[in-house]
């Protein structure tokens, strides 16, 4: 096919990166998964520290009405420490629903981590492991009026530190009632000018300290992929990948394959009335190309799922400018969705009761697939080895999650946490017309949600609007 001219000439293309949260989500840090821990079906929702060291927030629903207790407790999810479970937590039952539990946990460094959910029941026991990635954001900051009350205290314990010092020293050697005479008082105001000194000098110092302190820990917060896109003369899509300097352990050549792909790349229009899923292939280190299906002329964002061998996933994201191409007919796992397209052969609704979205707060998303007359599909298929995906975007795309039936965790990191784990096993002989994804707002506004199912051999994309309060 004949590309125009123009996109052999110019191409425009600019990078950004918007604000992500501690997870592959962009600003969505939040970990859902729906799994068994043994006989017992639970809703696991871990909420990471927004710095580290910090506290985790996990909350365990349980399915089952003989849950006598649960207990939880962090573990890194690869090397020896992952063997080696320190004592757990017990998990307090919520007052409001005998079916929740809820519980707070350290997590010491960035990387890597797992909470490993312990039930016990009527029906025996059982546990879970939830990956769970702990991204320092951001250094947090001291409010003004604790600053004032902290510097106040320092005052006065450096006053009152000169004011000791100058007392023993002009006093110390006097008897018992007897009044310091010019020679102590003398004597007394030395060794209170050199208290001061010394008290100002360690000011010094500590702010210096405090100040390289803060610098090596802004060096710590967590600085995501950078991705550079560009378009090369033969419309191919080229994604290339930079580390801009984190300090914790991170590589590019440690991607291993979530779905059957190392990249899951989702390109959308400001408008959020095109969707395109596609799968771009490692050329070489930190490379990625893939060639672009038709494109009118626009800008649009890029968001790239990728999970690295340790278990910790990131979402690169970055902005394209380009002008109308005409591209290659989309193969294999491959999808595009827009608003203009009249899509035959059924339709996916959203099954939902009258109740209002709100943040932080875990949510049953249930989606059907019917055929043309209405009634459940029957021939709903796995779609790269899930029922069916999810991607809950924010119309100022500051929010972005993909999310799956059994979670926002993604299956590479499941399977490191979880080796013989079913979270993510399904087979495709049978599968019923509805799938279910739990998620979470983490802000409010106006979002839009795109569910992808396979019928067929062919995939369909459900759209739908979502306000959160």
């Amino acid at each position: 096919m004949r590309r125009p001219r123009s996109l052999a000439l110019a191409i425009v293309v600019g990078a950004s990166l918007l604000q992500q949260g501690a997870s592959a989500h962009v600003g969505s840090p939040d970990v859902f998964l729906d799994g068994q821990a043994g006989p017992y079906r639970v809703f696991v929702t871990v909420r990471p520290p927004y710095a580290v060291p910090g506290t985790a927030e996990v909350e365990v629903l349980t399915t089952s009405a003989d849950i006598t207790d649960v207990r939880i407790v962090p573990l890194p999810l690869t090397g020896p420490g992952a063997q080696f479970a320190p004592t757990p937590d017990v998990a307090a039952r919520s007052p409001g629903d005998p079916r929740l539990f809820t519980g707070q946990l350290w997590m010491m460094s960035a990387g890597a981590w797992q909470v490993r959910v312990a039930v016990s029941g009527g029906q025996g026991p059982g546990s879970l492991s939830v990956p769970v990635p702990t991204l320092p954001q951001a250094t947090l900051a001291m409010t003004a009026s604790l600053r004032a009350l902290l510097v106040g205290f320092m005052l006065v314990l450096c006053g009152g530190f000169v004011s000791i010092v100058s007392a023993i020293a002009r006093e110390s050697r006097l008897e018992p009632g007897q009044a310091p005479g010019p020679g102590e008082r003398r004597r007394g105001r030395i060794a209170g000018a050199i208290a001061a000194c010394g008290v100002a000098a360690a000011m010094v110092f500590g702010n210096f300290w405090w100040a390289a302190e803060a610098s090596r820990y802004a060096r710590y917060v967590y600085k995501p992929l950078q991705a550079s896109p560009s378009v090369t003369s033969d419309g191919r899509l080229r994604l290339d990948l930079r580390d801009p300097g984190w300090i914790a352990s991170r590589r590019l050549d440690d991607l291993v394959a979530d779905h059957g792909h190392l990249m899951h790349l989702f390109i959308v229009s400001p408008a959020l009335d095109r969707l395109w899923h596609l799968h771009p292939d490692e050329i070489t280190t930190a490379r990625f190309e893939t060639r672009l299906p038709d494109m009118p002329q626009g800008r649009y964002e890029l968001f790239a799922d990728l999970v690295h061998r340790t278990g910790v996933s990131e979402t690169p994201t970055g902005q394209l400018a380009t002008p109308a191409i005409r591209g290659v007919p989309l193969t294999g796992d491959d999808s595009a969705w827009s608003a203009a397209d009249d899509a035959p052969g059924g339709r996916i609704v959203w099954v939902r009761d009258d109740r209002p979205l709100r943040t932080r707060q875990l949510t049953m998303f249930t989606f059907r697939a019917e055929d043309e007359t209405g009634a459940p599909a029957n021939d709903v298929e796995l779609y790269m080895g899930m029922p069916g995906h999810a991607v809950f975007v924010r119309r100022d795309r500051r929010v972005f999650a993909h999310v799956h039936p059994s979670g926002s965790a993604p299956m590479a990191a499941i399977e490191i946490a979880m080796p013989s784990s079913q979270a993510h096993a399904h087979t495709g002989v049978g599968l019923p017309p509805t799938v279910t994804f739990p998620y979470g707002f983490p802000e409010p506004g106006d979002y839009r949600i795109f569910v992808q199912m396979k019928r067929s051999g062919r995939v369909v994309t459900g759209v739908f609007d979502a306000h959160v309060d």
